[in-house]
């Protein structure tokens, strides 16, 4: 406990000097090492002299936590604020992006990311989404990605888009396409992208089948909890698949990529109707995205990019994604972690069947 607790005043010291608190990120971490200086390091060490469990810890100190909060105004010294859409701050993108566009600048990838963000914070049916989709396909047919041009085409009608251009647009589109088609068509050259999925190199546990049967978890005083193999291997060999259990896009990728499956679709992002911050490929990244964890952070994005590292959006992910898990009942997570002993928790030789997604969970945040 001493120990964690000198590591974090230590890394508070670099950033801590007295001075009135500003929305800079210095500050900000100047905010939370004037928080732990005046309350939280002596709640933790008087919890210790208590003999409090760490259940009991955090009953202790959340109570202490957002009387601090109330009575420093937090929200207003880090700028925090609900993120609604604002169709003036889309009219403001969209005509920034018309600057990357124009044909002195064709800026287009920059345009293109201007009219996301555009879309991103107009409202729905609104005019200015509606012009900003028109304005994505005129981009996508300059860029001859004609299928992508016809699909921004479709949004900005079902946005009330009510001018006559994307009558032509479209025609040419759709010419453009039919040609690339048949030329493609009779051409023994063409073949499409084709990703190949990675394959264990060797049977799987019947357990866990994206784990060779090679591997195995063990634990001794010397290395603690490691993974060694049964058989020797060879270079690029393939023994464990596995998907992250929660992912963030970096800031910059917001308005490029799909918050859920993180594919770069930036030529057709569609947008949350919830906040400005997430976009995705599809309705149906988008539902997922929602099931899975953006109902609890959707209005936090904005703020948790702005102000914090992306490691908090992760921590605050993976708790959404943990109560999610469990049905959305807190009470059934906070239940199943109480009786975990982590001692036991094995990746290796427990049941990855699907159905036993809560177990799995354990697994993934003990490992």
């Amino acid at each position: 406990m001493e120990e964690a607790i000198a590591a974090f005043h230590e890394g508070m010291d670099t950033f801590y000097e007295p001075q009135s608190v500003t929305c800079t990120a210095k500050n900000k971490r100047v905010l939370f090492a004037k928080m732990y200086d005046t309350f939280l390091k002596p709640s933790i060490l008087q919890a210790k002299l208590n003999n409090l469990s760490a259940k009991e810890t955090i009953e202790f100190l959340v109570p202490k936590i957002l009387d601090w909060i109330r009575n420093n105004s937090v929200r207003e010294q880090l700028n925090l604020r609900n993120d609604v859409k604002d169709n003036t701050k889309a009219a403001q993108l969209r005509s920034e992006g018309n600057k990357m566009f124009h044909p002195n600048v064709k800026r287009y990838f920059e345009a293109i990311k201007l009219y996301n963000e555009s879309i991103a914070f107009s409202e729905k049916g609104s005019t200015d989404r509606a012009l900003a989709y028109a304005n994505r396909s005129n981009i996508c047919l300059k860029m001859q990605r004609y299928e992508d041009c016809l699909k921004n085409i479709r949004l900005a009608r079902e946005s009330n888009y009510s001018g006559e251009k994307l009558n032509q647009r479209e025609k040419d589109a759709k010419n453009a396409l039919a040609k690339a088609r048949n030329k493609n068509a009779s051409s023994s050259k063409f073949s499409p992208d084709v990703v190949e999925e990675p394959e264990l190199s060797y049977p799987a546990k019947e357990n866990a089948p994206q784990v060779a049967n090679c591997l195995e978890l063990r634990k001794n005083e010397e290395y603690g909890r490691h993974v060694v193999t049964t058989r020797k291997l060879k270079v690029g060999d393939v023994v464990m698949i596995e998907r992250p259990f929660v992912t963030v896009l970096k800031d910059s990728f917001r308005y490029v990529r799909c918050d859920f499956c993180h594919g770069e679709r930036p030529f057709t992002l569609i947008p949350c109707e919830g906040c400005t911050a997430a976009m995705y490929c599809s309705e149906e990244c988008l539902s997922k995205a929602y099931n899975n964890y953006h109902r609890y952070d959707c209005g936090l994005l904005r703020d948790l990019y702005e102000d914090f590292e992306e490691v908090s959006l992760i921590d605050i992910r993976m708790i959404a994604i943990a109560i999610t898990t469990f049905d959305n009942n807190p009470e059934a997570l906070k239940d199943h972690l109480d009786a975990l002993d982590e001692s036991n928790v094995n990746g290796f030789t427990m049941d990855w069947n699907p159905s036993q997604r809560n177990k799995t969970f354990s697994t993934r945040c003990t490992c």
